[in-house]
């Protein structure tokens, strides 16, 4: 586990010296404190930091092949690299006994196939001295992020925008497009970031530069190849399936325990360490005041069942206004789900016990966990309502009263309503939606762009033969995880030198996903349907019987509250710093609708404080 950086001059054959990736590697301290290494070769200059995991000792980067004309850098984990070096054992002479080591020799031998035998998360890197040659990947669901930026015949990549940006003359013009983009769901996808000239390597993806040139391609995409199973035969598979994984997602030289949520999926998790003889450390967040949303009582029926070494780790508006501003400064562009420090904060607060956590992300998209699939399957008969009925509904729904609980009646019909009225995909993206057209022009006046719902057209034609359901997965499978989600996981996690694992996505899990029909992840109005009968034996019943209630802060309330000053202060600095760039009357105006209880826009103004304090450090 490490972070890996990189510039090639492919067009000039320039050079690259050792000082010029000096200071991008101390902007990835923090993913390796315990060694560097550092790789310049003509015109190709590569670099790491490593935490060490596996193969404390002898696991140091960059690793060579016999003969020194490939070398490896790695940022992540492949589970099995046990395997894969027994097979290449007969052919090959191993030196240490990292998972690095395996990649070089099937590089030998495969090339860019390799990346089809590999089962892990990963972001890496391969020189080839004697073809001259660069390569470099991301792994099939994009667990570990990979940014790059192709300048004047030169490419440039790293494991955080941040690194990047610290290379000698990188330019930081912002992205407008992207910048709606941001404002519509309060994250950024692929393959924009923020600044216009960098970009995120997609999620199974790779680069390779050879010659004069650098071209990208995709080497994997998730399939729907449902087969037929009855409910029984998928229930046992994704038993022995996820037992598999979490084995294999244990092997490490380091401690390990579980973020647990009071969810189905880190739940599991915990089941299936128990059933392999391991007992966990398990850390869970919880909210100071935090109502509806503390998950605290139900994770210790899990602890309590399994006999876990738990801790609570409660998180306050103060811990936020701490917090907040450095996960944006080292995020580098903003991301508008605060969640994410929750996360954080559970990493922090656990890093004194563990270096490695497991984690329950992937579960919901691929296996149907969200409420939004539910509402296209009510949407659908709301499409064949008359007229007045929908008004009347509407109508009705604008009367509900403003709540601030978790996953409210009021924030749900509300969601429904506004979707509903359009095509499926654009009603799934409608419910996550933040700010509207109509709010962003208000905000950006004057600014051209393109509809911000036209960027996820380009992950439907994959899908576009298959069941409506099964193409809302695919969006979010192929949006909403790798670049709302996972991105934000492993940069909170790094943060604090540790590493986050995410059995779900194991490939094997992954490939048995693409083979469950629908009908049996989703059954009537029940999310996971197979899920809950593949672990009934494991988990407490109010576990398996509790609604999906997705991961929340009481953050409505702080804003009321202790963020209120935090906010207009946010609004203040953003002003002063930039005062043409928006217009702040506008969210000044969502501030006061929140405080008077007319409205409750609090994912409105997490996603424009952590605008405004992205701002004000990079504009």
């Amino acid at each position: 586990m490490c972070g890996i950086l990189g510039k090639i001059n492919y067009s000039s054959r320039a050079p690259v010296r050792e000082a010029e990736l000096k200071k991008p590697l101390f902007e990835l301290f923090h993913r390796g404190p315990d060694d560097e290494g550092v790789l310049t070769d003509r015109y190709c200059g590569l670099g790491m930091r490593r935490l060490r995991i596996i193969d404390l000792e002898g696991g140091r980067q960059p690793v060579f092949n016999e003969d020194g004309t490939l070398a490896v850098f790695l940022n992540g984990e492949i589970y099995n690299y046990r395997e894969l070096r027994k097979e290449l054992e007969s052919r090959h002479r191993f030196k240490t006994n990292s998972d690095t080591e395996v990649i070089v020799h099937l590089y030998e031998e495969l090339g860019e196939k390799c990346l089809d035998r590999l089962n892990g998360m990963f972001a890496l890197a391969v020189w080839d001295a004697r073809k001259e040659e660069l390569f470099i990947a991301r792994d099939r669901t994009g667990v570990k992020p990979l940014f790059y930026a192709d300048i004047g015949g030169s490419l440039y990549f790293a494991s955080e925008i941040r690194a990047l940006l610290a290379f000698s003359g990188m330019p930081r013009e912002l992205d407008q497009q992207a910048l709606v983009n941001y404002l519509s769901f309060y994250y950024i996808s692929s393959p924009r970031s923020i600044f216009k000239h960098i970009r995120r390597l997609p999620q199974g993806h790779f680069i390779k530069v050879s010659g004069k040139k650098a071209e990208i391609k995709q080497y994997w995409h998730y399939r729907f190849r449902p087969q037929k199973m009855t409910e029984q035969e998928a229930a046992a598979r994704i038993e022995t399936a996820l037992l598999n994984s979490v084995k294999r997602q244990l092997v490490s030289d380091v401690p390990l325990g579980v973020f647990l949520s009071s969810g189905l999926d880190s739940t599991a998790i915990v089941a299936m360490m128990s059933k392999l003889g391991v007992t966990p450390k398990t850390y869970t967040v919880g909210y100071e005041n935090g109502g509806t949303h503390n998950e605290l009582a139900e994770a210790r029926l899990v602890a309590q069942k399994y006999n876990t070494e738990h801790h609570d780790c409660l998180l306050g508006p103060r811990d936020i206004i701490e917090s907040l501003p450095k996960a944006v400064s080292r995020f580098a562009e903003p991301h508008g789900d605060w969640t994410y420090l929750a996360m954080g904060h559970v990493s922090a607060q656990s890093r004194k016990d563990i270096t490695v956590a497991l984690t329950g992300a992937g579960g919901d998209e691929l296996f149907a966990g969200y409420p939004t699939l539910t509402a296209a399957k009510v949407g659908r008969i709301y499409q064949y309502l008359p007229g007045p009925v929908k008004a009347a509904i509407r109508a009705a729904a604008d009367r509900i009263p403003v709540s601030t609980r978790r996953l409210s009646l009021d924030f749900k019909i509300k969601s429904f309503t506004r979707g509903a009225a359009f095509r499926p995909e654009m009603a799934h993206l409608k419910y996550k939606e933040i700010l509207t057209s109509e709010e962003i022009k208000a905000f950006l006046p004057g600014v051209k762009y393109e509809d911000s719902f036209e960027v996820f057209a380009q992950h439907l034609p994959a899908a576009a033969d298959d069941r409506l359901l099964d193409r809302l997965l695919y969006l979010d499978l192929n949006v909403f995880l790798p670049y709302c989600s996972l991105h934000s996981t492993d940069l909170v996690t790094m943060f604090n030198s540790q590493e986050a694992r995410v059995p779900f996505l194991d490939n094997e899990m992954i490939e048995l996903s693409e083979e469950i029909p629908l009908g049996l992840k989703i059954k009537g109005f029940t999310t996971k349907h197979i899920i809950r009968k593949a672990l009934r034996h494991y988990l407490p019943e109010e576990i398996l019987k509790m609604p999906k209630k997705g991961f929340s802060m009481p953050t409505a309330e702080w804003l009321k509250g202790e963020l209120k000053g935090f906010t207009l202060d946010a609004i203040s600095a953003a002003r002063s710093k930039n005062p043409d760039f928006c217009n702040y009357a506008f969210a000044e105006k969502l501030l006061a609708e929140h405080l008077a209880g007319r409205r409750d826009n609090t994912r409105k103004l997490t996603c424009l404080v952590s605008l405004f304090l992205w701002q004000t450090e990079y504009l």
